[in-house]
């Protein structure tokens, strides 16, 4: 044993000069930085969605178009479901907001039908976009077709139902506490039929209605329902 050499190691080194080896192993820890805003990437992944739907739009098509690799969105979404979800999430978001504005009734904010119109505007302006492609709804447009094969899918559409039901619900309660609709009408009904109208109006605009279309139908409902 007496014969055995003993090796002391070497410095540290990190970026060519010796340093304390547990500093040299805290630069290793940080990482890289990422390289691309999450944000960007889901704003394109919500657009090829929307125009190719689920099923259509593999995980290659979208590494090619955000440039950001598989393991890379792999890491930060999930897989291609948790993905579409994390989009479709993005699309529901962005139109809550605007709605959160628009559907109030106080009694100041004109009469109930000036409020269902900017609602009405706010959807068609969602459904139809500024090109000539045929939109629709990116999420009940979208979703239909997969909730039967995704638990997590059909859920969210499930939810986002509710939601929307719900959300009406609310407001003509309180239309009708102000005296807006009458007491013999039930909120939770006119509630129903708006939101059936919204998803007509989806649909519609998916199969190429215009615009204009759209907005025919809208002012025959409103006119008839809030006279």
């Amino acid at each position: 044993m007496d014969d055995l050499k003993t090796f002391e190691l070497p410095d540290a080194v990190c970026g060519g000069q010796a340093v304390d080896a547990e500093a040299c192993a805290g630069v290793r820890k940080r990482g890289r930085p990422r390289a691309f805003d999450p944000d960007v990437v889901l704003e394109t992944v919500l657009e090829m969605f929307w125009m190719r739907g689920f099923a259509n739009t593999s995980l290659d098509d979208i590494s090619a178009a955000t440039g950001v690799s598989r393991p890379s969105l792999a890491a930060t979404f999930g897989d291609k479901e948790a993905l579409y979800l994390k989009a479709m999430e993005r699309y529901r978001n962005n139109i809550s907001r605007q709605l959160d504005v628009v559907l109030q009734c106080t009694g100041n904010d004109g009469t109930l039908r000036d409020i269902i119109n900017r609602y009405f505007d706010i959807m068609i302006g969602s459904y139809t976009g500024e090109t000539e492609e045929c939109l629709g709804c990116a999420f009940m447009c979208t979703a239909l077709n997969e909730a039967p094969r995704h638990e997590s899918i059909m859920s969210v559409l499930q939810g986002t139902i509710e939601e929307f039901d719900l959300r009406f619900e609310r407001f003509f309660t309180k239309a009708q506490e102000l005296g807006h609709i009458g007491s013999n009408q039930d909120p939770k009904v006119m509630s129903q039929m708006i939101t059936s109208l919204t998803s007509s109006l989806a649909v519609r605009a998916r199969a190429g209605a215009s615009r204009a279309d759209l907005q025919k139908i809208v002012d025959a409902t409103t006119s008839f329902l809030f006279p």
